[in-house]
């Protein structure tokens, strides 16, 4: 078959395979989603970095008590929520950033030039197949099972940014700012519990903490769900989409009525 006998349907799958092997080898979708997980990877590290600084001073400041005069302030029973929730939100935040750090490995294994290689070599295989008018049905099935591997991940992550950029554009800094002012609350405490600052400052400190806490709270759960959010559930209902959309490209009806001899390439054939 010459390419001056091509149908409309002929050229729309050349041009699939022509673009998906250029898409590949310009590695321009691998750039935005490898961007875009360094980027959570850092903004995850620096949240974590607060979290365990949180703890660090919940955790010392714990069992203090402070005699002001007539009153006594006991530290541990305002912070013991706080020292609590901080250390399960590190923990899942520990799992977040785990997932991050696969996401960048997968992507990095799956932008080496191997795969653009074979998905090169299976899209001039398909090709030439089809114009000797020999079936190519099994060679397309294979091209598709590649492109899989090779972009899926990439769009899983760029859709990811997407929705991020969308639908959360600045949620997380807003909440890391309230964690990074409460840390500087109890910052001022133990500086005032070892001594650098004056006692008659304390109460100000406490009442401080005291109106910010349900407002820490608040803001460190929505934190957590959003990289949550972000770092595992979306992934993982964009990789679900798309791998039954890829499951769907194989069981499709046309394919199952079509005889062994007639086939996604072979069929798009001039009858003789």
């Amino acid at each position: 078959m010459e390419f001056s006998q091509f149908k409309q349907s002929h050229w729309a799958l050349l041009a699939v395979l022509v673009g998906l092997v250029g898409l590949s080898w310009a590695g321009t979708l691998d750039a935005i989603s490898s961007d875009y997980v360094n980027d959570s990877i850092l903004d995850a590290g620096i949240i974590y970095g607060t979290a365990r600084g949180i703890n660090a001073l919940v955790s010392a400041l714990q069992g203090t008590e402070l005699d002001l005069w007539l009153v006594t302030f006991s530290i541990g029973e305002l912070l013991d929520p706080v020292n609590d929730m901080i250390e399960r939100f590190s923990g899942v935040l520990t799992f977040a950033i785990t997932s991050l750090v696969i996401q960048k490995l997968l992507l990095a294994i799956v932008s080496d030039a191997i795969f653009s290689a074979v998905l090169t070599a299976l899209a001039a295989a398909a090709v030439a197949v089809f114009l000797l008018g020999k079936s190519g049905s099994g060679l397309l099935r294979a091209f598709i099972a590649v492109a899989f591997l090779r972009f899926s991940l990439a769009i899983v992550v760029a859709a990811n940014l997407w929705v991020d950029h969308t639908f959360l554009p600045t949620s997380a800094d807003e909440e890391h700012a309230i964690m990074e002012e409460f840390y500087a609350d109890l910052q001022g405490v133990e500086s005032i519990v070892r001594g650098e600052e004056k006692r008659s400052d304390l109460a100000d400190h406490f009442e401080t903490i005291q109106d910010k806490l349900d407002v820490f709270i608040d803001g460190t759960l929505r934190l957590l769900g959003s990289i949550l959010l972000k770092a595992v559930i979306i992934p993982v209902l964009f990789l679900y989409v798309l791998v039954q959309t890829g499951r769907s490209l194989f069981r499709m009806k046309r394919f199952a009525d079509r005889g062994p001899a007639e086939t996604p390439l072979s069929s798009a054939l001039p009858v003789e």
